[in-house]
């Protein structure tokens, strides 16, 4: 009978170890990932609306040596694509494919070959617009 009960409470308590940690697991970082399937850690999603009505979101990675932008709600421009930092004489400059993004401030302006788009932060009550800096 003693062993019973001794295997019983056993039971019991690896059944309450492990609820108790397949609840308080620790918050994971975000996560996207990048055309060639590494993962990479983000600061999140900004939305912004460009000039034409055209809608993109913006994505900067952890480091900031990198950006994804993607057309909002299913849009097929801008596409997804991810832009390498380079060097700006002011604000951030990110470059991929024919794209081009300037960020200063809170403004960003995206070109691709002569056509550019002047883009502003979608006002969101719940976060702060992303500064690129002066």
């Amino acid at each position: 009978m003693k062993k019973t009960i001794g295997a019983v409470v056993i039971i019991i308590i690896l059944a309450l170890g492990y609820w108790y940690y397949s609840t308080h697991k620790a918050p994971q970082a975000p996560v996207t990932t990048t055309s060639d399937s590494t993962a990479v850690a983000n600061l999140g999603s900004y939305p912004y609306e460009c000039d034409e009505h055209v809608m993109m979101t913006m994505s900067p990675s952890s480091d900031m040596k990198t950006i994804t932008i993607s057309g909002t709600d299913g849009a097929a421009y801008p596409p997804t694509v991810t832009l390498s930092k380079v060097t700006a004489d002011s604000g951030a400059k990110y470059q991929g494919g024919e794209f081009t993004f300037v960020g200063k401030g809170e403004s960003v302006t995206l070109t691709e070959g002569d056509q550019a788009l002047n883009c502003s932060p979608v006002p969101n009550p719940d976060a702060a617009p992303f500064n690129f800096g002066d």
